[in-house]
């Protein structure tokens, strides 16, 4: 399914990315998890789909986060992602990965974890003049900077026209030559989100 969105209504900062592939003028990259749609609604007419940006809508009206195959929530105190849950009285029941159910006592607690993020998509760059994507490599046990750098060009800047959008992401690489930190620049035409169509 292809998705119509601003690139400017996607918190991007948190993901985690994966495959990084280049085509003609085409540049997809692979969002694993950790990307936040901004307060939107989704709009379907005929065959095509958008996320547009909004004030006001009520949350259980948005149905945007059930689009993508990767939907959670995280809670940054116990460092945990849920991917059942549900709110009663607005107190959180979540499950995790494990399979385990916690309860939790308090509100306050409970809309703490409510950060929710959605993945298992790509981000496609069309048109694209130049892109430059950087990764620094971990240490073996993955947690600092190793000071190797990774550094993929795709054209050459004299490429840009200046009439292109330039887009910028940085968050974690999953995959080699990392796992790392990634930022790519990209100067494309247009943008738009592809999610894999479920079997």
């Amino acid at each position: 399914m292809i998705v119509s969105v601003s690139f400017n209504s996607l918190v991007t900062f948190d993901c985690v990315y994966g495959d990084l592939l280049t085509s003609n003028a085409s540049v997809r990259v692979f969002v694993e998890k950790g990307l936040i749609v901004k307060k939107s609604k989704l709009i379907r007419s005929g065959g095509e789909v958008e996320i547009v940006e909004c004030e006001g809508v009520d949350h259980d009206d948005c149905e945007i986060s059930n689009i993508f195959p990767v939907h959670y929530i995280y809670d940054p105190a116990k460092n945990v992602e849920y991917f059942d849950w549900e709110v009663k009285d607005g107190l959180l029941n979540a499950r995790d990965k494990d399979g385990v159910w916690v309860r939790y006592n308090s509100r306050g607690e409970s809309l703490y974890a409510m950060h929710e993020y959605v993945g298992g998509c790509w981000f496609v760059f069309s048109g694209v003049s130049f892109s430059r994507r950087v990764i620094n490599i971990n240490n073996q046990d993955k947690e600092a900077s190793s000071a190797k750098e990774f550094v993929r060009e795709f054209n050459s800047r004299s490429m840009i026209k200046g009439t292109e959008n330039k887009y910028f992401l940085e968050g974690g690489v999953s995959i080699s030559p990392g796992p790392g930190w990634m930022s790519l620049e990209v100067y494309a035409e247009a943008f738009h989100v592809e999610i894999p169509d479920s079997d």
